[in-house]
């Protein structure tokens, strides 16, 4: 577990995104919740040691931030207006028969959930539009819609600790995952983000980083962006624009446990960035 402020922590080994919490006087403020079952336990058990968790804010619907609300039950789950469905709509998604075989390879833990009569999802309760502000003891907690990586992003901005958790819109020094990016909304809430006041940001994946690293990260959305765009401004189809050789654009590695599913995200970002820029061409 890595200390990044004098309350703040996170986890950046377990599989799957970073979580994190802080720890106030009057308990535990937990940002996302670990993917696999045993990663999940460990990460109840070291939050014990800090208090009794009260809040838990998802800062996106993909599975590997949300799968491990099952184990906090009876903590007030928050998320943007757009997340409720979404994390309703993901878990049956995820038991599609390529996902399955997918998670067989990858995440094998965690298949039994996705099929378990007594899995409890544990969806939000409470639910903000573009801001939400708690106190919880003497700290502030901003909850802020960020989209960009999925249309429900959030981050959450820690004033008196200088930190912000960003969830996926920051892959700090490792593969930008674009499947159902908006990369024009995305570089704008990199924008927001690099107005906060913060020394310390908590990506959803990879080592934390300061604001610096965000222009690298806005410099790779706008390298896979131009990339695809390039195959729409040729005429190609969306067929042929796959037909073509990925662009080799990221500087940084898929990890080493989900490399064979490399194809597999390059080919869901030229999909998804092609019929994005298409729709806002208008054609």
């Amino acid at each position: 577990m890595r200390r990044v402020s004098e309350h703040v922590y996170t986890e950046i080994y377990y599989w799957g995104c970073n979580p994190g919490f802080l720890a106030t006087d009057d308990g535990v403020f937990m940002v996302d919740t670990p993917q696999q079952p045993i990663n999940a336990v460990q990460w109840r058990e070291k939050i014990a040691e800090h208090g009794r968790p009260r809040h838990l804010v998802n800062t996106e619907p993909h599975g590997d931030h949300i799968m491990g609300n099952a184990y906090f039950p009876g903590v007030e789950v928050l998320g943007q207006q757009l997340m409720l469905q979404r994390y309703l709509d993901t878990i049956p998604r995820m038991e599609g028969e390529e996902r399955l075989e997918t998670m067989k390879q990858t995440d094998p833990d965690s298949v039994w959930l996705l099929n378990h009569p007594s899995y409890p999802p544990n969806p939000p309760t409470r639910l903000f539009d573009d801001r939400l502000t708690l106190t919880l003891g003497k700290h502030t907690i901003e909850c802020i819609h960020t989209p960009g990586h999925t249309p429900p992003q959030t981050a959450v901005y820690l004033p008196q600790e200088g930190v912000v958790f960003t969830g996926d819109n920051v892959f700090s020094r490792c593969k930008t995952f674009l499947q159902e990016a908006s990369p024009w909304e995305w570089l704008e809430s990199l924008r927001v983000i690099e107005s906060l006041d913060v020394e310390v940001i908590v990506p959803g994946h990879g080592e934390p980083c300061d604001k610096s690293y965000l222009r690298e990260q806005a410099a790779i959305i706008e390298a896979w962006t131009e990339a695809v765009g390039r195959f729409v401004k040729a005429g190609m189809t969306e067929e042929e624009a796959l037909a073509q050789p990925r662009p080799d654009v990221d500087p940084y590695p898929l990890g080493q446990r989900l490399f064979p599913a490399l194809d597999r995200v390059n080919t869901s970002n030229v999909t998804n960035l092609y019929r994005q820029i298409v729709a806002r061409m208008g054609r």
